[in-house]
C-alpha cells in the first residue's frame, strides 16, 4: 500500500550543466555575430578570426615580453601594498588615536583618482620600474585598509563577550575572534585592490611609460593594428579572471580554518 504523506525525493538539480551549455551558447552568438559586423568594419572591431590569427603570430615574440615587464612592478608592489595594508588597517580598528590620526589621509587618497597622480610620481620616480610600482601600492592599498578597518569594527560583540567570560588574553582574542571573522572583509579588499592595481599600472603605462603591456596597447592603437590590440586587450582581462579565481580559490581553502578558529 501506498504510504501517505511520504516525502518526495527530489532530483538533483543540474544548474552547473544548464549553466555551461547557456555560456557556450551565448559566447557562440557573440563570436557569430562580432565576426559577421567585424568583416564590415575591420578597421575599428577587427573579428575573432583575424584576432586568432594574430594572437598565434605576436603572443609569445611580444605580448608576453611585455606582460612580464609590467608584472614584475604589479607583483613587487602588491608585495608591499598588502601587508602593509593589514597592518595599517588591523591598526587602526583596534587602535582610537591611530584611527583618528590616519583616517582623514586614508579617506582622502582613497577618493583620489590614480591617474591624477601620475605627472608627480612621474616627476620623483621616472618612467619605468620604480612608477609601476608606486601606482600599484597607491591603487591597491587603499581599498585594502577600508575593507580591513570594516572587518576589526564589525566584530561580531557577542564572541567578544565571550572570550571575556572565558579571560581570553587581548592577543587570543585576536588570533581566534577578530581576525577569523575579518577573513571576509580581507578577500573582498583583497579582490578590489588586486584589481585596481592591474588597472592601475597599465594606466600608467599607457599615460607615461615607455614599456609594459600598456604601452603595447597604446602602439597598437597608434599604428591602427586593431587585430592585434584586441589580443593585448584580451590577454589582460584572462590575466585578471586567473588572478581573481586563484584569489577565490584561496579563500575557500582558508574557510574551514576561519570556522575552526571562531567555534573554538
Amino acid at each position: 500500500a501506498p504510504v501517505l504523506n511520504a516525502p518526495r525525493r527530489r532530483r538533483p538539480h543540474r544548474t552547473f550543466g544548464r549553466r555551461q551549455v547557456v555560456a557556450i551558447i551565448s559566447l557562440a552568438v557573440v563570436l557569430t555575430v562580432w565576426e559577421l559586423l567585424g568583416r564590415r568594419q575591420p578597421l575599428f572591431a577587427s573579428f575573432p578570426s583575424e584576432i586568432a590569427v594574430a594572437a598565434v603570430r605576436i603572443f609569445l615574440p611580444q605580448i608576453v615580453p611585455a606582460f612580464a615587464s609590467t608584472l614584475i612592478g604589479y607583483v613587487a608592489g602588491l608585495a608591499i601594498a598588502i601587508p602593509l595594508a593589514i597592518v595599517i588597517g588591523v591598526a587602526m580598528g583596534r587602535v582610537r588615536l591611530v584611527d583618528i590620526v590616519l583616517a582623514p589621509y586614508v579617506n582622502a587618497l582613497y577618493v583620489t583618482p590614480r591617474i591624477a597622480l601620475i605627472p608627480l610620481l612621474v616627476l620623483w620616480l621616472g618612467l619605468d620600474f620604480q612608477l609601476r610600482v608606486a601606482i600599484v601600492v597607491l591603487s591597491a592599498i587603499f581599498p585594502m585598509i577600508v575593507n580591513i578597518y570594516a572587518g576589526m569594527r564589525n566584530v561580531d560583540h557577542a564572541l567578544l563577550e565571550v572570550g571575556r567570560v572565558f579571560v581570553a588574553s587581548p592577543r587570543q582574542r585576536l588570533l581566534t575572534i577578530i581576525v577569523p571573522s575579518s577573513v571576509p572583509y580581507l578577500f573582498t579588499g583583497l579582490r578590489l585592490g588586486i584589481s585596481r592595481a592591474l588597472g592601475g599600472v597599465i594606466v600608467a603605462e599607457m599615460t607615461a611609460s615607455i614599456t609594459g603591456i600598456g604601452r603595447k596597447l597604446i602602439d597598437y592603437s597608434t599604428f591602427f593594428l586593431v587585430d592585434q590590440l584586441f589580443v593585448g586587450i584580451i590577454s589582460v582581462g584572462f590575466f585578471g579572471l586567473l588572478v581573481t579565481a586563484g584569489l577565490r580559490a584561496f579563500q575557500h581553502a582558508t574557510a574551514s580554518w576561519t570556522e575552526v578558529a571562531t567555534s573554538r
